[in-house]
């Protein structure tokens, strides 16, 4: 049975759409794994620019009360993955509640099924209501930190587990807020840390995840991490320069996390 998971913040600009495509692209050209990844932005959904996909039908048409289509008509696959794009404009009625009956039927389907969410909150509550585990997308300024102790809170009003933080966009450490003060303020681990990347806008252009664009890049090494333990498998090993750094720097808090998040993952393959 597929894990649904669902990738979400309060703010927009932290890059959670940007984290929700490069997992999914990992999970199915780096694991092997049959992945889904849906546009539950539901007012300003942006994966169908990101991969450049004209859809004739979209997770809109899927929801609406005045069509019957059934959510594998609007199933469009790019880069070895599945993705159901949402509709930038759409002017009948969706009812974005159906959104976990709908899924309960696709799912099976996939190893996992990734929901990128909105930022709206009213929006946001049916993607947490639908999705198994979440991972909330922040960036560490504290502003930003601020908005994602409301994810959390709405998570935990809903009873559907946080796995974990996903710190992006790092830019000088010296001004932003720690892992330790991350991790306290929400009480929930940091699983990866990303630095702020301007190379994503080349992967945009050419409509290719980073992940694939650029494999060896940091960005595409620490999503990679990230993807491994969501398959409850290692990490690779370290390359030459990576292993001439201390060991105490190489197993960083976040990595021990990971562990504890693959490990968790790993068990619930086989139960």
């Amino acid at each position: 049975m597929g894990k649904i998971l669902g990738f979400v913040s309060i703010k927009g600009g932290v890059g959670k759409t940007t984290l929700a495509l490069e997992t999914a692209s990992s999970l199915a050209n780096d694991f092997g794994r049959r992945v889904l990844l849906v546009d539950a932005n539901f007012s300003a959904p942006n994966l169908s620019f990101y991969l450049g996909i004209e859809p004739e039908l979209t997770l809109h048409d899927v929801l609406s009360d005045t069509t019957k289509f059934g959510v594998h008509n609007a199933v469009y696959e790019r880069h070895g993955f599945d993705i159901v794009p949402a509709a930038l404009i759409y002017k009948r009625e969706v009812d974005v509640f159906k959104l976990k009956n709908i899924l309960s039927k696709i799912k099976d389907k996939y190893d996992f099924v990734i929901l990128d969410s909105s930022p709206n909150y009213y929006e946001l509550v049916p993607v947490v209501v639908a999705s198994d585990k979440l991972f909330i997308v922040t960036t560490p300024d504290f502003p930003t930190l601020n908005t994602s102790f409301k994810a959390a809170r709405l998570a935990r009003k809903n009873k559907t587990p946080v796995e974990g933080i996903i710190i992006n966009k790092i830019r000088n450490p010296k001004y932003e807020a720690s892992l330790k003060d991350i991790e306290e303020g929400l009480e929930i681990p940091v699983v990866a840390r990303i630095l702020d990347n301007k190379g994503m806008s080349e992967a945009l252009f050419y409509n290719t995840p980073m992940t694939l664009h650029k494999e060896r890049d940091v960005f595409s090494k620490e999503v990679r991490r990230f993807a491994s333990a969501l398959c409850g498998l290692p990490e690779a090993n370290p390359g030459f320069l990576e292993r001439l750094i201390p060991f105490q720097n190489r197993m960083r808090k976040e990595k021990v996390n990971r562990e504890l998040m693959r490990q968790k993952f790993y068990e619930e393959q086989f139960n």
